[in-house]
């Protein structure tokens, strides 16, 4: 049995943390880099917003969203070299039910997206046709491919081990991510399209594990024409919220309890989180759920929706392994991109050793970056300081507006013009080159 003190920690974690790793109008600066200084934010403020949400409270109970506004959608298992078995989603393009003409898609090379921590390919449909990447991508004719990492609610499956048994289900990190799951859900790709290579789009931990990929199978930045780096969580030392913060620091004794425990599987998704969410986030109580998004991503309430809130929080969490968040816990403790590093108790402490750094200079592919200045999780110098290391920057762009946060990537009102489009921008120049060099058959 776990004591109470603990179980309070965790019970602080399950409600901040789906807001931690959820989660542009562009200029270049020379060398590709944007600069990060902006005058008032009057620019921005009189920018035509988007569209008003159009969704329902009814899709944070949802699983499979692109249905219901009118996509196709096909469901692939793949199975890693280590044994897991995880659903990759395909949106094949429009259809009638859509209230759009069909599209005949695929004009483009395929797009493989890859989720945050904590989350699954939600993150990519969760603001609807003509807001979300997803469905952006697929109206722009990409063959849109949407990844799920081992654990996360799409993804809980092995041949042999289960879940719910075996504590040798959950012994990964991001690194096994990284090294098994990427390099499957990529191949996967490639095989189902018959393309030579494919555009790849990661937020927050999708991009890390990309270079994890590289940095131990360097080999696959043949397959790859590019990467949308969409904050980045290589370097995440000078995060600000307070709430991940406490949980840095608490990091190892709280993890060494709840493995001797058996607790391995973390914030999985369970059906009784969007009642209780719609329930504590109802409009009465708003302010301690934006509180608590302020805190862990950033504040910037002018981008927040909070029916958009609701649905989010009904797809995430969906679940990790604790070595996973333990992980991460160490490269914001060390400052280091390295490795994982086993707890070992000497002499009645907690401790573990230096693990090797990950070698960013072996990602060869063209890189572009995408950065907010208020974001709590990755906060801008480090997002510049990965472009800086990485050996092919190709361009990074700051978001227009100057208070954006970690979860504006995927939920702010205003994403579809301040990073969408400009995503969509950079993917096209990336793709006529690679569809003249590599046409398909």
């Amino acid at each position: 049995m776990l004591h109470r003190p603990l179980l309070l920690s965790l019970l602080v974690m399950v409600v901040a943390f789906p807001m931690l790793l959820t989660g542009h109008y562009y200029q270049t600066h020379p060398r590709r880099h944007d600069s990060n200084e902006y005058g008032d934010d009057e620019s921005v403020q009189m920018m035509q917003e988007d569209p008003p949400f159009d969704l329902k409270e009814e899709d944070a109970y949802l699983t499979v969203l692109v249905w219901k506004y009118g996509y196709e959608i096909e469901m692939h298992e793949v199975q890693t070299e280590d044994g897991y078995l995880l659903d990759l989603y395909r949106i094949g393009g429009r259809r009638a039910a859509s209230g759009q003409p069909p599209i005949r898609p695929h004009r483009n090379a395929p797009i493989f997206l890859m989720h945050s921590l904590l989350s699954s390919c939600a993150d990519w449909v969760l603001m609807g046709p003509g807001r979300a990447l997803g469905y952006l991508l697929a109206d722009a004719g990409y063959d849109v491919w949407l990844g799920n990492a081992r654990g996360t609610r799409y993804s809980r499956k092995h041949i042999h081990l289960d879940p719910d048994r075996s504590g040798a289900f959950w012994n990964f990190s991001w690194h096994e991510i990284g090294l098994y799951d990427v390099p499957a859900l990529i191949d996967h790709v490639l095989n189902a399209t018959g393309a030579a290579r494919l555009h790849y789009g990661g937020f927050s931990q999708g991009t890390m594990v990309l270079f994890v990929l590289l940095s131990e199978r360097p080999e696959y930045n043949a397959k790859l024409i590019d990467m949308q780096a969409i904050s980045p969580s290589v370097y995440m030392y000078r995060l600000e919220g307070r709430i991940v913060r406490t949980f840095v620091q608490l990091a190892d004794p709280l993890v060494a309890a709840l493995d001797a425990a058996g607790r391995r599987e973390i914030l999985p998704n369970r059906r009784f989180i969007a009642p209780l969410v719609k329930l504590v986030c109802a409009d009465g109580n708003v302010t301690v759920c934006r509180e608590l998004l302020y805190d862990v991503a950033g504040r910037n309430p002018a981008q927040v929706d909070d029916r958009m809130v609701r649905i989010f929080l009904g797809h995430f969490p969906a679940g990790a392994s604790l070595r996973q968040l333990h992980h991460f816990s160490q490269i914001i403790r060390t400052a280091r991109f390295a490795k994982y590093s086993p707890l070992r108790i000497a002499h009645n402490t907690l401790r573990s050793s230096p693990a090797p750094l990950y070698n960013l200079t072996r990602a060869t592919l063209p890189v572009v970056v995408y950065y907010g200045l208020n974001d709590h999780v990755v906060n801008f110098r480090d997002a510049l300081q990965l472009a800086d290391e990485v050996p092919n920057l190709a361009a990074v762009h700051q978001i227009a507006d100057r208070h954006f946060t970690h979860s504006d990537f995927i939920l702010a009102k205003n994403s579809a013009r301040l990073l969408n489009s400009i995503l969509l921008q950079e993917l096209e120049q990336y793709d006529r080159g690679a569809l003249s060099a590599h046409p398909r058959t």
